[in-house]
């Protein structure tokens, strides 16, 4: 490790994500961002994510984990990447429940067969234990729309009924997030579709009702 001498004393430097304390405003994230060389879209995205532009191509890094992100598409899912490859970023623990951030082993990319046990709170482990989860296959269906965030946001679609009589946030706390047609909505655990809602009609419990023998997600709400 790199010593710093002050004052006639040796100080090791702060450790890396430290330094990036500064940065933690968004603000001053916005602020690296001076030079970048891809759409202003993209920039929003990154700085709202908790990156910092590197001033190289188009390299970023983020100010809470330290994690470094690089080659986007225009059209990249900044939030899932961020996900995908910093799992246990700190950010994660303001906007995820542990069941949707650990619930499928999904802090592993190689976990796509089941529920596994590595990172999940053992409350839930001990619920799963009890289950029978035989016909589970390959759970979760749609795995980046796992988390609550990223299933609010395809309620954003312009075919989304403008009139529609259910709650955008409960439909995605059901673990619906909508398909892009009628209101067509499907659960990103086991797959299952729901359409033609109706007023008076809860998600959640519409949801259960018909997928509670194949469902994860039912099954472990069930339990409690």
């Amino acid at each position: 490790m790199l010593m710093v001498e002050t004052l006639g004393r040796h100080v090791a430097p702060p450790p890396p994500r430290e330094r990036y304390r500064h940065l933690r405003v968004k603000e001053t994230r916005r602020e690296s961002y001076r030079y970048w060389p891809k759409s202003d879209r993209l920039k929003e995205d990154l700085i709202d994510e908790g990156f910092f532009y590197l001033g190289e191509q188009d390299r970023v890094q983020c100010a809470f984990c330290g994690g470094v992100l690089h080659s986007f598409e225009e059209n990249e899912n900044v939030h899932i990447e961020h996900y995908r490859h910093f799992p246990r970023c700190q950010t994660f623990e303001e906007t995820e429940t542990a069941m949707e951030g650990a619930l499928f082993g999904y802090m592993s990319d190689t976990q796509t067969d089941g529920p596994g046990d590595e990172g999940l709170d053992q409350g839930v482990v001990e619920l799963m234990r009890k289950m029978d989860l035989s016909s589970v296959k390959k759970h979760p269906k749609h795995k980046y729309y796992a988390l609550l965030k990223d299933r609010l946001k395809t309620f954003e679609n312009s075919e989304w009924p403008a009139d529609h009589p259910m709650d955008k946030e409960e439909l995605a706390k059901a673990g619906l997030f909508y398909a892009g047609v009628g209101d067509l909505c499907e659960c990103y655990c086991c797959g299952g579709q729901l359409e033609e809602f109706e007023e008076g009609d809860i998600p959640v419990e519409e949801h259960d009702k018909y997928f509670s023998d194949i469902c994860v997600l039912a099954m472990i709400r069930k339990t409690k």
